[in-house]
């Protein structure tokens, strides 16, 4: 498998754009493929990724794991059991940003949360 392959191991891709891929037992994934491991892209432009207990995560991915971007312009992350999270992701890990200009962050069980991330939680 050549390198600029590897960030599509495991996706999927229905309907419209389509492309049915399924790459199972890669030994050398790079790090840069991680953040789109086990991501669904369905009919309209949405995106599902699936990342449990993943520790050490590239610091820029954190953002992006476990989460949910709809339809419209709205984003759920969920992101469960990090551990390492940096300063500058920290604050954007389980937000909740809604169809309308609102952000709920939802943080919780994190380790390692720098003190200029925090003023940002309560927002």
């Amino acid at each position: 498998v050549a390198t600029e392959a590897l960030p599509t191991v495991g996706a999927l891709e229905r309907f419209l754009p389509s492309v049915g891929t399924t790459v199972t037992d890669e030994g050398r994934v790079v790090t840069e493929a991680g953040p789109t491991l086990g991501t669904l892209v369905g009919l309209l432009p949405s995106v599902g990724a699936t990342v449990l207990d993943k520790v050490g995560a590239l610091a820029e991915a954190l953002p992006a794991v476990l989460a949910l971007v709809r339809p419209l312009a709205r984003v759920d992350a969920l992101v469960l059991d990090e551990v390492g999270a940096s300063a500058e992701t920290f604050a954007a890990v389980s937000a909740h940003v809604r169809l309308l200009p609102s952000v709920d962050p939802l943080v919780a069980d994190q380790v390692g949360a720098a003190v200029k991330a925090l003023p940002t939680l309560d927002a």
